[in-house]
């Protein structure tokens, strides 16, 4: 059913009767809380891929020594086709390696604050006349009734880049298990919690900041483990009304209807809210002053580690407790 149709039949129940004691956010945009999710971390997933197997085999970095030939060899067999699920740092020398232990334990946090608002009002105005021989009586009857229903769902996830990457690829795709599906979506501009998010872009200024700026941890640990924090979103608001009026022709004695008309309007809101930081390990901490000298493209890849998922978490809280809903990076002096 596509997006038009499913918006239209809402507006014409919502106008009915209210469609939703719970308001979700399939009831318009058709996808799940648990697909959003899995959107996101597959999202999060192939932006991790891509970026760390783009560094590997680019061929400038091969002439610059930033990779030497065995480490591109690898990255050529992971783009084409070796499970990616085996990808670790110590297939990898030198420098490449350094990086890759750097960033392989990057924890990710993603606090989901979904809010869901439907508003249903409906009104009658009933005029009655009363003619008299030299003059009108009128009275006018008017009545309403409104009604609102609201949800908000709240939750967090943490993961790191390594457990993403093992995870199982029919986790995103249906693919090597026989069946048509993929969570690997484009850019929903009406409901854009629904489709790509701009995950990739997010990491790749996250690498760059760390490397590069100096990038430091959160507001009350800048010695900390490096944190990016986004804060992203989205609002979607679909409304329709109907006023059908009657006007009664003729006058009759007595009291009668002159006119009667019914009001009806039906409003759903959608206050999407993502908030994602990354952080680097504490174990890749060592190697970062080295890495901060050394002029080299971005890279990156992932494992899983719980003091930073632990960071990435920390960084997102301070951000939802200050209702920074913008961008925030922290660059130590």
């Amino acid at each position: 059913m596509s997006g038009v149709v499913r918006a239209a039949l809402l507006v014409a129940c919502a106008l009915l009767a209210g469609c939703a004691i719970r308001p979700l956010p399939e009831d318009v945009a058709g996808v799940p809380t648990p697909v959003i999710v899995k959107q996101v971390r597959c999202e999060t997933r192939q932006a991790a891929i891509d970026l760390a197997l783009g560094w590997l085999t680019d061929e400038r970095n091969l002439a610059e020594k930033r990779v030497d030939q065995r480490g591109y060899e690898i990255g050529v067999e992971f783009r084409n086709g070796r499970p990616i699920q085996q990808f670790e740092p110590k297939l990898f020398q030198g420098h490449a390696r350094d990086v890759l232990n750097t960033f392989f334990g990057t924890g990710v946090a993603a606090t989901f604050d979904l809010e869901m608002t439907e508003e249903n009002n409906l009104g009658t105005e009933i005029n009655l006349l009363q003619p008299f021989s030299s003059s009108n009586f009128t009275l006018g009857i008017k009545g309403k009734a409104n009604r609102l229903r609201k949800n908000e769902r709240v939750f967090t996830i943490t993961d790191s880049f390594s457990g993403l990457l093992r995870l199982p690829d029919h986790y995103c795709s249906g693919a090597s298990i026989g069946r048509d599906y993929t969570h690997l979506v484009g850019p929903n501009t009406i409901y854009p919690i629904t489709g790509e998010i701009g995950v990739k872009g997010f990491i790749k200024d996250f690498i760059n900041m760390t490397i590069f700026e100096n990038l430091g941890g959160p507001k009350d640990k800048r010695d900390g483990p490096p944190t990016l924090v986004d804060a992203l979103e989205f609002q979607t608001v679909i409304s329709g009304s109907v006023a059908p009026k009657i006007a009664f022709s003729g006058v009759r004695s007595g009291l009668q209807v002159s006119n009667a008309a019914l009001t009806g309007e039906a409003t759903r809101t959608d206050l999407h809210k993502i908030t994602m930081g990354l952080a680097v390990p504490g174990p890749g901490l060592p190697a970062l002053a080295q890495l901060r000298s050394y002029q080299y493209l971005p890279l990156l890849s992932a494992k899983p580690s719980t003091a930073a998922e632990a960071s990435a978490a920390e960084a997102v809280n301070q951000v939802l407790a200050l209702k920074l809903f913008r961008p925030t990076i922290v660059v130590s002096p």
